[in-house]
């Protein structure tokens, strides 16, 4: 929820407006939630979305962050919107009395009614639309019995709300986002482009990693950087900006699942092949 008190409709709906005429007037995604707003467990931040340089992202906990990775990683959608509000209000709190649960308000109010948000609303090539809401274990489980309720209150009201419109909605716990996978996505995301330069010598770079990795598969990848920035006259920074880039393009394959993507592991044990 917006973080001040004293909140009145006239206020709320000032946000609604804002947000909407927001997205109307720009081809940007401007989230409901900015990272200010709220408290937040976990780390929060408002960070660049490495597929459109001019869109930046409000996640609002290390979990939406990681998750955040693992949409990109797919390739299935065509556009992710964070913290996407459930509008119009009217049928929020129509969705809520259906299932006999009291719409949840803000607090230190007179019963003005939240503006309820999804964690990520995507749609995919196909056109069907989903819903993702994170939640973190640990926080849940040192909740109050009431705050227990209350979330899975709004848990239930946020899932009638989308499954009415036809938006396939899933409940994320944070035991299926904080592991390895999603920790090398969280490595390899920053190379997701590269500079002009570095896109011009990456056929002859990677032409020169698969020669490198054939003769030297039990070699550290670190070392099998070292031979390739050599060969073309690169720095081993270029060379590892290369590397993590195929990677994320899937040019490379790496057992990414398996094992943390540390430089002074063999070749063979991160699972490397060149799939180009």
């Amino acid at each position: 929820m917006k973080k001040r008190k004293n909140i009145t409709r006239l206020i709320r709906d000032g946000w609604i407006e804002r947000w909407e005429t927001e997205n109307r007037q720009s081809h940007l995604y401007y989230s409901f939630l900015k990272t200010q707003d709220i408290k937040s467990y976990g780390s929060k931040a408002r960070v660049p979305d490495f597929f459109d340089d001019s869109q930046d992202r409000n996640l609002l906990s290390t979990n939406e962050r990681l998750f955040f990775y693992r949409l990109r990683f797919s390739k299935r959608f065509v556009w992710i919107k964070e913290q996407y509000p459930l509008l119009p209000l009217s049928r929020a709190i129509a969705v809520a009395n259906e299932l006999k649960l009291k719409y949840p308000t803000y607090p230190y109010t007179a019963n003005v009614e939240v503006v309820m948000t999804s964690d990520f609303y995507c749609q995919d090539v196909t056109g069907q639309q989903y819903v993702y809401s994170i939640k973190d274990v640990k926080q849940f489980k040192k909740s109050t019995e009431r705050q227990k309720q209350n979330i899975e209150a709004k848990l239930k009201i946020e899932k009638l709300f989308w499954e009415s419109q036809g938006v396939k909605w899933f409940l994320i716990l944070s035991d299926s986002i904080k592991n390895i996978f999603s920790q090398n996505l969280g490595q390899i995301i920053a190379s997701y482009k590269l500079p002009p330069l570095l896109e011009v010598l990456k056929p002859r770079w990677l032409k020169e990693f698969k020669k490198a990795l054939k003769n030297g598969s039990d070699e550290s990848l670190s070392e099998l950087m070292d031979v390739t920035a050599q060969k073309l006259n690169i720095t081993y920074k270029d060379a590892v900006e290369l590397f993590q880039h195929c990677v994320w393009h899937r040019e490379i394959k790496a057992s990414l699942s398996t094992i943390r993507l540390h430089f002074e592991y063999s070749a063979e044990s991160l699972g490397l092949q060149v799939a180009v």
